[in-house]
């Protein structure tokens, strides 16, 4: 892997995107992701998951320029590898932390929602979701990911309000499990608890709790990938100024 580093132990595997500058989500970096995600799905010897960023960001989100420089031809082949990465993650059927200690943004943060725990970490960084700030549409499979981590308000708040947070606003619009110092630590004791516990019960409720949003993820038509693509083509101007300011 050039972009993610796997450390496994104890039965923990930990997935690091290392991307310098901001972890910037290229469609290489979704590819591994997603390959990353099925792999440890299908590794006995893991009994959970931690994800969290090399450096000083989770991720900034999606590698703009990238996705700028692609036209209607090239679009489809990327948007397909965000939507792999994205949906092995939400899939993921073992504990699955994350550990967020620097910017979460758009797709970092949509990648922190798609796990069961979440450890904010107090610091001076920033959180949200601001893709309709710069006319980017949320694919099915990342709208269904925040909609499942987030109540009605905050969800209301992040997608349509389109800004930039810091944690503890974020903590405090009740997303994320636990805010403190020391995040990483705080998601590995709780993995190294829910990985002690039978898994086949852990397996079940999970995907009872997602089996809904699963469905919808599912169902997108044609015409619905047609209207993104147009969408996402008229922001291209736009997508030329990173997202974290």
């Amino acid at each position: 892997m050039q972009f993610i580093e796997v450390i496994e132990g104890g039965g923990v595997a930990e997935v690091v995107l290392n991307r310098p500058r901001v972890n910037a989500m290229s469609q290489a970096v979704l590819c591994e992701m997603a390959d990353v995600f099925r792999r440890l799905a299908e590794d006995d010897a893991v009994r959970g998951v931690l994800v969290r960023g090399a450096g000083n960001c989770l991720s900034a989100g999606l590698d703009l320029r990238e996705v700028a420089s692609l036209d209607r031809e090239g679009l489809p082949g990327f948007l397909d590898a965000f939507d792999a990465a994205f949906g092995a993650a939400f899939r993921f059927p073992k504990p699955f932390a994350a550990a967020v200690h620097g910017h979460a943004i758009a797709g970092g943060a949509v990648l922190a929602m798609c796990a069961d725990y979440i450890a904010l970490g107090d610091g001076d960084y920033k959180v949200g979701l601001p893709e309709l700030a710069v006319g980017i549409p949320f694919p099915r499979v990342a709208f269904e990911i925040v909609r499942a981590a987030c109540p009605n308000p905050a969800f209301r708040r992040l997608v349509f309000g389109a800004e930039l947070h810091s944690p503890a606003e974020v903590f405090e619009m009740d997303v994320g499990d636990v805010f403190s110092a020391e995040p990483i630590e705080d998601a590995r004791r709780w993995l190294a608890k829910a990985c002690g516990r039978p898994a086949a019960a852990f397996r079940f409720a999970k995907a009872s709790q997602r089996k809904e949003a699963w469905e919808r993820i599912a169902a997108p038509s044609p015409a619905e990938r047609e209207a993104f693509i147009d969408a996402l083509l008229s922001a291209k101007r736009a997508l030329t100024a990173p997202l974290a300011g």
